[in-house]
């Protein structure tokens, strides 16, 4: 009885990691795939082409690059971005330096929009804001 017991409780835990493993696999981050639980940078207005998808605070974004084939992929991400869409349920803040530094902006959960003149191709670090 106790074999069965220790096969049934290591199978149950087996299961219980491979759940929390794959839990958050959807909010990838930097994948260049816009999903629930992340704030995204577009390259063009009205949140058009390629997307620079952030799960976690960055920075310094010199050494990031929009992904996939449209027109933008492979251009980095700093000081080239002209619209934005929160799918994150925080407040995400967005900086024209890295380190958080210059003009800051912050976007609202659930919000999309273009970037205004002071932050349109100017922006380089982003921050969430829990």
């Amino acid at each position: 009885m106790n074999k069965l017991l220790r096969v049934a409780a290591t199978a149950g835990l087996l299961l219980g990691a491979v759940a929390v493993s794959t839990g958050s696999a959807n909010a990838a981050g930097k994948d260049g795939w816009l999903t629930s639980g992340e704030f995204g940078l577009f390259c063009l207005q009205n949140q058009q082409n390629s997307v620079f998808d952030l799960y976690v605070s960055d920075t310094n974004f010199a050494d990031d690059y929009f992904k996939g084939s449209q027109s933008c992929a492979g251009h980095t991400t700093n000081d080239y971005t002209e619209s934005y869409l929160n799918l994150d349920s925080y407040q995400w803040s967005v900086h024209t330096n890295s380190g958080g530094g210059g003009s800051d902006g912050y976007i609202p959960a659930g919000y999309r929009g273009n970037a205004s003149s002071t932050f349109k191709n100017t922006i380089s670090s982003s921050y969430i804001q829990f």
